[in-house]
Parts: structure tokens; C-alpha cells; sequence
């Protein structure tokens, strides 16, 4: 993988964590946001593998993709998807 590219995912997951965090902490419930957040990113993660049968895209389950849906929620999973699409 190229340096910018890498940059440019890193900084989008970066992004994503910012995003996700920031929007916890205004609705003043940080730890209920986040570990619901980070249960709908595991959970996309997993419909996405489960729809794989019929749409032929399938994301590895290690735990980088684990950790990055967790932490990135459901904007790191379709941000896998793109990439995923992109470089097939």
C-alpha cells in the first residue's frame, strides 16, 4: 500500500473515531453511546459477511476489522466496503 493511501485510510478511521466520540460526549450518555456504537459496527460487520452469499463481497473477520468496526462503528464498516470494492 502506497504512503498516501495509508495516510488517507488512517486519517478517515481517525476522523470517524473524532466524529463518533465528539457526538457521544453532546448527548451527555459517553459510555452508552459508544458501546452501542461500537455493537452496530460488530453487528454490520457481521450482516455484511451474512449478505456475502448473495452479493459476493465478504470483509475478513480478523481483529483488525473487528477492532475497527468497534471503534469506528458503522461509517469504518462502509468505509471497508468502499475500499474493499476499490481494489478488487
Amino acid at each position: 500500500m502506497s504512503g498516501m493511501l495509508k495516510f488517507g485510510v488512517i486519517a478517515s478511521l481517525a476522523i470517524a473515531c473524532f466524529i463518533v466520540i465528539v457526538s457521544a460526549f453532546r448527548t451527555k450518555r459517553f459510555f452508552s453511546c459508544v458501546i452501542l456504537s461500537a455493537l452496530q459496527g460488530i453487528g454490520a460487520v457481521f450482516a455484511v459477511n451474512a449478505l456475502g452469499l448473495v452479493t459476493g463481497l465478504h470483509l475478513s473477520l480478523n481483529g483488525y476489522t473487528i477492532a475497527a468496526s468497534a471503534i469506528g462503528g458503522t461509517p469504518a464498516v462502509i468505509g471497508m466496503i468502499v475500499t474493499e470494492i476499490l481494489f478488487l
